[in-house]
């Protein structure tokens, strides 16, 4: 009994270093998909701390707007780099600040009446500093009126 199997160097099919060589490619592939959602993931979450931020410095800006102009929160002063009695908060996780100066050339007496006390629009930059150093930091710069 003789055996026909060809010995040519054309065969076809596959081999062990073939199988090894698509095995690695493939698991490249899948390390570089788990390595982008992750990275997806975290961008989501940097986006949520942002979009928080906004809502969170557009409602101070609306709670200090309802405050009376007498209040200690509504007077001149602040900073936005520090925490300052009266124009600081924390909300949750994100601390607020805010600062409010006079603003120029828009002072009146009060209800417009002559001899009234005077009384200015204030103009306000509030800022939101969360504990996720990627997130936007978010600062809205507005006008107090009354």
């Amino acid at each position: 009994m003789t055996n026909d199997i060809a010995s040519s160097s054309g065969e076809s099919g596959f081999g062990l270093v073939e199988a090894l060589i698509a095995t690695v490619i493939t698991a490249i592939g899948v390390l570089s998909v788990a390595v982008l959602m992750m990275v997806g993931a975290r961008l989501q979450q940097n986006s949520r701390a942002g979009s928080n931020s906004w809502a969170l410095v557009t409602a101070e800006i609306e709670r200090i707007r309802t405050l009376a102009p007498t209040n200690p929160q509504r007077a001149n002063g602040g900073s936005l780099g520090a925490n300052t009695l009266n124009h600081s908060a924390m909300r949750g996780t994100t601390t607020l600040r805010w600062v409010i100066t006079d603003k120029l050339d828009t002072c009146a007496p009060v209800g417009g009446v002559q001899g009234a006390p005077m009384e200015c629009a204030k103009n306000i930059s509030v800022v939101a500093i969360t504990p996720n150093s990627q997130a936007i930091r978010a600062q809205v710069d507005s006008v107090l009126f009354r």
